[in-house]
């Protein structure tokens, strides 16, 4: 029995005969090995590129500016190939298990929606006191936003295909899709706690109840079109505009761009989420928990294996 166990746990090896238990216990040991392997081997990529551009990283010897930031979200490709060559090799499946299938033109609809959902959370921002739009920048580098829209667009994607492409697709088939949904949105949430506990108590209860409701609402979409198409644009589009386009911080990080469309924040209240971002507000919340509850209700009983019919 122990030896079975054993090989059942086993994350190099695509047994799927088991119970439940182990099976989602299976999943998760393949979801931190390839995390942590990724985040070695990520590393070591950015720190081989540094030195091969005359820097020094491990002494403390930085590029000035955007360049280390942009590697560091570059970088997020390694989580991306590792994830799919997992799932190719180990898993004995195709590109098409993680999503990439149905029409790719559903990316710039997510990127659509995060701009809408963004702008309605900082219009009312701007109602209530908590933010004031400042403007717009007429110096745009716009060799350094096709930068960043690389680089978010990477990251978004890898975040999503880890998360909804491989841990959600997995276990979806195996156990009921609202607890899928809920490990799949708690292994998406927990990379994202170390920023977070940073800040004060009651923006980190903020943070990651937002965390939770976003992670949700890509869960859906992606059962919804049945690809991941649509939640990587919107991934992608809202983490691009507010920290790029818009100049605010991202997770809890300051941006290091002048934005395009400028917004500034008051003082700090929960209304803005503080130095955290608004990612940490409560308006936020109710625009995202309104949004869920319109998914959820327009959809409910309608979610099977297969997706949402």
């Amino acid at each position: 029995m122990k030896k079975g166990i054993i090989y059942n746990l086993n994350p190099f090896n695509n047994e799927t005969n088991m119970s439940s238990a182990e099976y989602i216990i299976k999943k998760l040991l393949a979801f931190i090995l390839i995390y942590v392997f990724s985040a070695v081997l990520g590393e070591g990529v950015i720190i081989g590129i540094l030195y091969g551009m005359g820097y020094d990283p491990l002494h403390g010897i930085m590029p000035a500016g955007e360049i280390s930031e942009l590697l560091f979200y570059y970088g997020f490709l390694v989580f991306s190939l590792v994830t799919l060559l997992y799932c190719r090799f180990v898993e004995k499946k195709n590109i098409k298990f993680v999503g990439f299938s149905g029409n790719p033109i559903e990316y710039l609809a997510g990127a659509l929606v995060a701009t809408i959902l963004l702008f309605i959370i900082l219009g009312i921002g701007c109602l209530c006191g908590s933010i004031s739009f400042c403007g717009f920048n007429t110096n745009v580098n716009i060799k350094s936003i096709l930068l960043w829209v690389l680089a978010f667009g990477i990251q978004g994607a890898t975040e999503e295909i880890m998360c909804r492409g491989f841990l959600l697709n997995s276990l979806k088939n195996r156990i009921s899709i609202p607890l899928a949904i809920l490990i799949s949105s708690t292994a998406f949430v927990f990379p994202h706690l170390s920023s977070l506990i940073e800040a004060n108590f009651v923006y980190a209860v903020v943070g990651i109840i937002n965390l939770y409701l976003v992670s949700i609402t890509f869960s859906i979409l992606v059962l919804w079109r049945c690809n991941i198409w649509i939640a990587c644009g919107l991934h992608s589009a809202w983490n691009f505009i507010l920290y790029v386009i818009m100049g605010l911080s991202l997770s809890g990080s300051e941006s290091v761009s002048k934005g395009v469309v400028l917004f500034s924040v008051k003082d700090t209240s929960i209304l803005n989420g503080a130095d955290y971002g608004i990612e940490a507000s409560v308006i936020t919340t109710a625009v995202l928990g309104m949004l869920l509850f319109v998914m959820v209700k327009g959809w409910k009983g309608r979610i099977g294996k297969d997706g949402i019919s």
